[in-house]
């Protein structure tokens, strides 16, 4: 597994990252503005992963930009993809960065792979500069999953997030952990129902990929999928997955932090 994300066996939750960024680029354009990202000087991006984020913030920051991943075939992928950034291979839990260096320190779907996230928090922190931000801009919340009629979907899901080591629940957790560092923290939650034609495209690919972690028989996938269908075509299904987003300031950093997950 590579260092802070998952292996390639859970990539299908790297499938939700990009449909939640295609979603919610209106609302990620509220945080820019309200931490005025086109001030900033120098941008951090943390878990780049192919730089979909990366390329957005070139699009709406002139500013020097660096991203970081843990897996190099990914920061190799990004360095193809898009130009204007600088990206390198780092362990997100221990950068190789100068103290107070960046204006503004970012992550996306990030802390969901980091069972306890306090530590990269404390880094992103530390290579912030004083008045500068530190923001996850979208972290789920698979224990907030909705679901109607409930299928099981929702737990399946949180028990192969979990079965990599991943944090399913850590979306609820981002209030406590930012303020636990001593940032000045705001947080936003963001939700959507699943459209029709979401449903229509996904809704297969989601229970083969929890057949794929052995979670369930090949015979009930087949009989999920075909309840599944059924509801759709009769306009039955609900689903939906809370989202939530934080913006903290580095106004000083506290002595003695607690990490809230000593106690976990």
């Amino acid at each position: 597994m590579s260092e802070g994300f998952c292996s390639d066996d859970c990539l299908h939750y790297y499938e939700e990252f990009v449909r939640e960024i295609n979603f919610s680029r209106s609302f990620r354009k509220q945080i820019y503005k309200k931490i005025e990202l086109k001030k900033a000087k120098r941008i951090l991006e943390v878990g780049s992963r192919i730089g979909i984020i990366s390329q957005e913030l070139r699009e709406f920051s002139d500013a020097q930009i660096t991203a970081i991943d843990s897996d190099h075939l990914m920061v190799a992928e990004a360095a193809e993809r898009v130009k204007g950034v600088e990206f390198f291979k780092s362990n997100e839990d221990k950068l190789t960065i100068r103290d107070e260096s960046f204006d503004v320190v970012l992550c996306h779907y990030f802390f969901m792979w980091k069972p306890k996230p306090f530590a990269s928090l404390m880094e992103m922190i530390r290579v912030c500069k004083k008045d500068g931000f530190v923001v996850a801009l979208a972290e789920p919340d698979y224990g907030g999953w909705m679901e109607h009629p409930n299928l099981g979907l929702g737990e399946f899901h949180e028990k192969a997030i979990q079965q990599h080591g991943g944090n399913p629940k850590v979306g609820r957790a981002l209030q406590s952990i930012f303020i636990s560092a001593g940032l000045e923290t705001t947080k936003y939650i963001n939700s959507r129902i699943w459209e029709r034609e979401e449903l229509e495209n996904n809704i297969a690919n989601e229970w083969f990929n929890i057949k794929k972690e052995n979670l369930i028989t090949e015979e009930e996938y087949k009989s999920k999928v075909d309840e599944e269908m059924k509801l759709i075509q009769d306009n039955l299904r609900t689903i939906a997955l809370p989202i939530f987003s934080a913006i903290g300031k580095r106004v000083v950093i506290q002595e003695n932090v607690i990490d809230p997950y000593d106690d976990l």
